[in-house]
């Protein structure tokens, strides 16, 4: 049914503008000398409603801990980086101590190789994949670049809610390019060998590159293809023009029609919320700022996919946004966004806007506001507003040391009052030897 993609859209939105944004590891911290560095965060967040199968609404308690530590010796071109989190519910029986990464790196000071072994991401191919097994990078001419890798996927030891429904081998190989016409290319072949199905392999191409003779636009292009399948799962091709010193123009074509069994093992679940057939979608997008403190982004985009398997429909999605700085002298930054989904259907749509504001009260203390606004129609036939209210705080307490509060209302169809807090402690530590 078309108010598949309007259901997970809508969600998407209103959890990325109206929620409180998970933990992460933005940027892994390389030290510049021997000794040990990182972030150590602390999260209490009650109540949080969970929804059973029934139906019934339950409130947990959960304390998150997340660890981010990095150890070098740089004379010796050795690097070791580890990011952790810990999950308990304390009114509960679900806890968890999850790896997301803990590799070692060596490499020479002239940067033509790089080694890296043990649990690592690997985004060379089109899919993000969590690995335990070994990267080596080479660079044996200027302006070539060599990327093999393998490793395994054992789907009890990866992270929730990443785990994927069967464990997997992985074995990849990458050459990259910057000497060819000014282009950056890339070709790419891998092999994915799940433990309950069979071995499939993928051959991934992409470039960017400048358009001669001139200085104001560049194309680019993405495709994966389905050896044994013969089919193109993923295309996307675009391009960007500056019209003006202000003003921004992209175009972009996107194809998917990705594989069903891959999601045994996770590695596009998310196209497959919109389609199960091959879904098309043509997008344009504009950036413009008009002066130093407003930035203004459109676009639009018009699908066509297949919700289930004897049906096909059209759909439409608009966003506008403005970044505003009108107010730096006094330490403010606002967003303000709007947009528009059609799912094909005569009542599949959703309409919504979110806002949110950045105050550098003084110095070492920082106020955030948000608040996102959705109605909607959706496929099991509920239809609705939904609201979502944030104030959070970061205030350094001592050096290194940031307290982190927010509150937190949301209301919407399924929970109509739900209040929660959120208390944390976030430590930035760094020991030289």
């Amino acid at each position: 049914m078309s108010k598949k993609i309007l259901c997970a859209a809508t969600m998407l939105l209103l959890s990325a503008t109206g929620g409180v944004a998970a933990y992460g590891q933005t940027e892994i911290i390389r030290p510049r000398s021997l000794g040990l560095y990182g972030n150590a965060f602390m999260l209490f967040q009650a109540p949080t409603p969970l929804l059973n199968a029934d139906g019934d609404k339950k409130y947990v308690y959960p304390f998150y801990q997340y660890l981010d530590l990095s150890t070098a010796s740089p004379d010796h071109n050795v690097y070791f980086n580890t990011f952790l989190r810990g999950r308990e519910i304390f009114n509960g029986d679900q806890e968890s101590l999850d790896v997301y990464n803990a590799f070692v790196e060596i490499s020479n000071t002239p940067g033509t190789y790089e080694v890296r072994l043990g649990r690592q991401a690997v985004t060379e191919g089109v899919n993000f994949v969590l690995m335990d097994g070994a990267l080596v990078r080479v660079k044996p001419l200027k302006g070539l670049e060599i990327t093999a890798y393998g490793g395994y996927q054992e789907n009890d030891l990866q992270p929730e809610p990443e785990r994927p429904g069967d464990s997997f081998g992985i074995f990849g190989i990458k050459l990259k390019t910057d000497a060819i016409l000014g282009s950056i290319i890339s070709v790419g072949y891998e092999l994915y060998a799940p433990d309950d199905f069979s071995s499939r392999q993928f051959i991934n191409v992409a470039f960017n590159r400048a358009v001669p003779f001139t200085d104001y636009a560049d194309i680019y292009g993405l495709a994966e293809i389905d050896v044994g399948e013969g089919n193109l799962g993923l295309l996307t091709t675009g391009v960007g023009i500056t019209v003006l010193r202000s003003l921004y123009l992209n175009l972009e074509y996107d194809n998917y029609n990705l594989d069903q069994e891959r999601d045994e093992f996770r590695l596009d679940p998310i196209f497959d919320i919109f389609s199960v057939g091959r879904l098309q979608q043509a997008r344009v997008g504009v950036t413009f700022v008009p002066v130093s403190y407003l930035e203004i982004n459109g676009s639009y985009a018009y699908s066509h996919y297949d919700p289930s398997e004897d049906e096909s429909t059209n759909g439409n999605i608009a966003k506008l946004g403005f970044m505003f700085d009108f107010w730096k002298n006094i330490g403010l930054r606002a967003f303000q966004g709007f947009y528009y989904i059609d799912g094909g259907g005569e009542t599949d749509y959703a309409v919504g806007l979110n806002t949110s504001l950045y105050e550098q009260v003084m110095s070492g203390w920082q106020l955030q506001f948000a608040f996102a606004y959705a109605y909607y129609n959706k496929i099991t036939n509920q239809s609705g507003n939904a609201f979502s209210y944030i104030i959070g705080s970061d205030y350094v307490l001592m050096k290194d040391l940031v307290l982190r509060t927010a509150l937190e209302f949301n209301t919407n169809q399924d929970f109509h009052r739900d209040i929660r807090v959120d208390l944390g402690l976030s430590y930035f530590f760094s020991t030289s030897m």
